[in-house]
């Protein structure tokens, strides 16, 4: 077996790299989300709002929650590929320690997805004026997402990948 010589520099450069990488995947995948998640389509109805079910897809709320979780799982994949490569060129020595840090990458990733996602959603879908609204008028409504389980996605799916990886490489060298 070969011993692999780690500097210091490498692997602080390395976990900043993943972290660099986990932030950016989660700006990109809010934007993401943001383009894929379904709004309700409803007219003004003296004070409220009046959901049209023909117009309005199916399941908005599940399909948010769901792309979400999806969304962040892909995040948390990439996160560990890219860790277990910086493991495999000898940036790191890989441990406990680096598997821990992959998730801690795609729980930030996960947190910037959902924050970037709501603020892209409110770009794309802007509250209109309650004042400028009339009867009858066509609005288009995101809901909002309340993450609950879909939290542990990313970083579920990047532990587990880095470690199935770790044990792959581990079982193939006996």
């Amino acid at each position: 077996m070969e011993t692999v010589q780690l500097k210091r520099r490498s692997a602080l450069g390395a976990g900043a790299g993943l972290l660099a990488l986990g932030c950016v995947l989660g700006i990109l995948g809010g934007a993401v989300w943001a383009l894929v998640r379904p709004a309700y389509v409803g007219q003004v109805e003296g004070s409220g709002v009046q959901v049209d079910q023909a117009l309005s897809p199916v399941n908005v709320e599940f399909a948010g929650y769901g792309s979400f979780a999806l969304l962040t799982a892909l995040a948390g994949v990439i996160v560990a590929a890219a860790a277990v490569r910086a493991t495999r060129k000898g940036k790191t020595a890989g441990g406990v320690a680096w598997l821990l840090w992959a998730g801690v990458v795609s729980a930030i990733a996960a947190f910037a997805l959902y924050v970037f996602g709501d603020w892209f959603v409110a770009l794309a879908h802007p509250l209109p004026d309650p004042e400028a609204l009339a009867n009858g008028d066509s609005v288009t409504l995101v809901p909002p997402v309340r993450p609950g389980a879909a939290w542990a996605a990313g970083p579920f799916a990047a532990v587990l990948v880095c470690w199935t990886a770790n044990l792959l490489a581990y079982s193939q060298e006996g």
